[in-house]
């Protein structure tokens, strides 16, 4: 799995923001990198995983994507719900000490747009949405799948 977002690197947003560009249109280029780095992985991933995929399946791939990251989680299964609990985050701590503002941390924005077109790239009805984030103020980032 390729993962090279060089949009999404915390460096490169932190330039683009000294550079004065909006903050909303670097927000969505960054987005749109991260969907496409997110179909990627489904397109890599897929073959590995079969036609039917599971709330496990979305599990093991999600974590593939965290460990290249390397994100420290907490994932559970329950019911019809895959949460995903990040505890640490390389990319929030960089932007963090590259002393980013809160409203440029847009880490998480990016990481949904990932998530969401990975999954949905597994499997079409899989939803993704980030209830809680780091940047926002939350103690962790919180993700919820459902298929």
């Amino acid at each position: 799995m390729n993962h090279s977002g060089a949009l999404g690197n915390p460096l490169s947003i932190k330039n683009l923001m000294e550079e004065g560009l909006d903050r909303n249109k670097v927000r969505r280029a960054s987005d749109r990198v991260w969907e496409t780095l997110g179909a990627q992985a489904a397109t890599q991933l897929k073959p590995l995983m079969g036609d039917k995929i599971s709330l496990e399946e979305l599990r093991q791939a999600g974590q593939i994507a965290e460990e290249i990251h390397g994100m420290q989680v907490k994932r559970s299964i329950a019911g019809q719900e895959l949460t995903t609990e990040f505890t640490g985050c390389p990319w929030h701590d960089a932007m963090q000490a590259h002393d980013m503002p809160e409203d440029w941390r847009i880490c998480a924005s990016g990481h949904s747009a990932f998530v969401q077109s990975m999954y949905s790239g597994l499997d079409p009805k899989a939803t993704y949405v980030l209830k809680e984030d780091m940047p926002g103020g939350a103690r962790i980032c919180k993700g919820v799948a459902k298929l």
